[in-house]
């Protein structure tokens, strides 16, 4: 199964034009089976086009994929905030706020996917704040709920999104969600360390070192297309749900 994950920035590319369409196209090009989506909406840009108000309905229906949606926020009474995508039934979904006072709302949408041989997978898409401080209250949020050691989750669980964090393989972050997670007894996130945000600059080459991780298969998709349509780059990991649930992180790392 691929996992993509990716800042669509409502839409709006870095040429100026907004085209969900193009969207839908690389997911589809991409070969996804499951997207995990931020910034989907158009609260702060004000699009006038009604039909594009819920921009994850719509993706869905050109998709033709299940949709589960949690906004954030309503502005100018359209919704803003973080979408899962996918081919597979979605059985139950939950958005879990992550606001914290004085700043933009912000919020983990929880999807339990039914997988084909009645397999299931718990995902979590969480889209986390812009400062150092607004990010360690979350991650508590996160986890003094213990969301992501619930005893109900009883299928494997993938952690993804925009985690606003710069992860160095040889010196992780303190702060960093996804290393706390693999400390709460995950594995080390396999695709955190690929730079996706920042669409503008040089292509390079994902940050996949060693073979274990060139064997889990997963990297950054850097083309003159992704680089155009958002002013993130969206992020891939092929997976195989199997054994427990154990917590595998997968996010932008980026500020």
């Amino acid at each position: 199964m691929r996992l993509v994950t990716w800042n669509i920035h409502g839409g709006l590319g870095r040429d100026g034009r907004r085209d969900l369409g193009r969207i839908a196209a690389l997911l589809e090009d991409m070969r996804s089976d499951v997207a995990a989506l931020q910034e989907v909406g158009d609260a702060h840009r004000g699009n006038v086009e009604t039909e594009l108000a819920d921009q994850a309905s719509w993706l869905g229906r050109r998709l033709g994929w299940f949709v589960a949606y949690g906004p954030n926020l309503v502005l100018r009474g359209q919704p803003y905030g973080n979408a899962v995508l996918s081919r597979f039934p979605i059985a139950h979904a939950h958005n879990y706020d992550l606001s914290v006072p004085a700043r933009e709302p912000r919020g983990c949408l929880r999807a339990d996917l039914s997988l084909p041989g009645g397999r299931s997978l718990h995902l979590f898409d969480l889209h986390l704040g812009l400062s150092g401080g607004e990010r360690r209250k979350q991650a508590a949020m996160l986890f003094s709920a213990d969301l992501l050691r619930d005893t109900a989750l009883a299928a494997p669980l993938v952690l993804c999104g925009d985690f606003k964090h710069v992860v160095a393989p040889s010196r992780p972050h303190p702060e960093a969600l996804a290393h706390r997670t693999a400390r709460r007894g995950g594995r080390l996130p396999l695709a955190a360390r690929n730079l996706s945000f920042g669409a503008s600059a040089p292509p390079a080459r994902p940050g996949l070192r060693g073979r274990r991780r060139r064997r889990a298969g997963c990297g950054v998709v850097n083309d003159p297309r992704t680089r155009a349509a958002s002013d993130h780059l969206p992020l891939w990991v092929d997976l195989e749900p199997r054994g427990s649930a154990q917590p595998l992180a997968v996010g932008k790392a980026g500020a």
